[in-house]
């Protein structure tokens, strides 16, 4: 079942590992609403403008190995391979990895304790071909901060390199992209590796921040070059004028790369971690 944490300030509602079906996303710590209890704004809305879709993301969810699958290029077809927070995935053609395909799964154990105020995940290693991680994530909630630990620990003899970063699918009390929304960075930033010139339109940047010249007619996607590397700890605030509301993400990692995505009913910023573990390493 799913479960809620609360304090009064803040009401954070989790789903159960099993309510989504993919193989892409995390299943732990899978956050489909952050809503503050005083006012009733709202913060989070599904990957899918007609609402849930079990095969597609949620509010807050996290992904490791994006782009890569974890021992994907030597895995043959018909044999598994891990995704972190996941499980085995099977191998079903010669084609490179795809985030986006639903492969066969075979879920990992995972352990949950949880109360009013914090949730706990023990995502279990099961060796694969070397590969073996065991995860620990945390989500707990005070005043109006929610705070997520992770600890990652390498349990096999392979060392584990790939990257992690949460999939932010904010759409403040609902309202749809456009000039009503800022996006306000720690650092001044700039665009590469805009998709196309669609997004080049519809976004302009000045200084710290990011602001929409209209209102997305379909996706929309770039990375953002400003603080990457260690020289900056990195914060971003995300507001909406006529709610008079916003939600901010903060952390002192050093950031891999930022990517902003979205469309017409979600705002999706992206901040990309990498992790190389030696065996024995967490």
């Amino acid at each position: 079942m799913s479960h809620l944490l609360t304090n009064g300030q803040l009401a954070v509602d989790i789903a159960d590992i099993d309510s989504y079906q993919g193989t892409r996303f995390d299943r732990t710590g899978f956050i489909t609403q952050v809503r503050l209890v005083g006012s009733g704004h709202t913060f989070c809305v599904h990957e899918y403008a007609g609402g849930f879709n079990p095969a597609g993301g949620s509010g807050l969810c996290n992904e490791f190995g994006l782009h890569d699958g974890m021992g994907y290029s030597e895995t043959r077809v018909g044999e598994w391979f891990p995704k972190l927070g996941v499980g085995l995935l099977k191998r079903v053609n010669e084609d490179g990895y795809n985030f986006q395909y639903t492969y066969p799964l075979e879920p990992f154990d995972v352990d949950i304790t949880a109360d009013d105020l914090n949730i706990t995940y023990v995502v279990h290693a099961r060796n694969t071909k070397g590969y073996a991680a065991r995860l620990v994530k945390k989500i707990s909630i005070q005043g109006t901060s929610l705070t997520m630990d992770y600890e990652l620990c390498n349990e096999g003899s392979r060392r584990i390199d790939t990257e992690e970063y949460i999939h932010n699918f904010i759409g403040i009390n609902d309202q749809d992209a456009g000039p009503e929304y800022k996006l306000r960075l720690s650092v001044p930033v700039r665009f590469t590796e805009v998709e196309s010139d669609y997004t080049s339109g519809l976004l302009s940047v000045q200084g710290c921040e990011v602001n929409w010249n209209a209102k997305p007619s379909k996706p929309f996607y770039g990375k953002l070059e400003g603080f990457n590397g260690s020289d900056h700890s990195y914060s971003w605030e995300l507001t909406h004028k006529a709610s008079r509301a916003g939600v901010r993400e903060s952390s002192n990692f050093p950031v891999a790369y930022m990517a902003l995505w979205g469309t017409g009913h979600v705002i999706s910023p992206e901040v990309f971690i990498r992790l190389s573990l030696a065996p024995g390493e967490q």
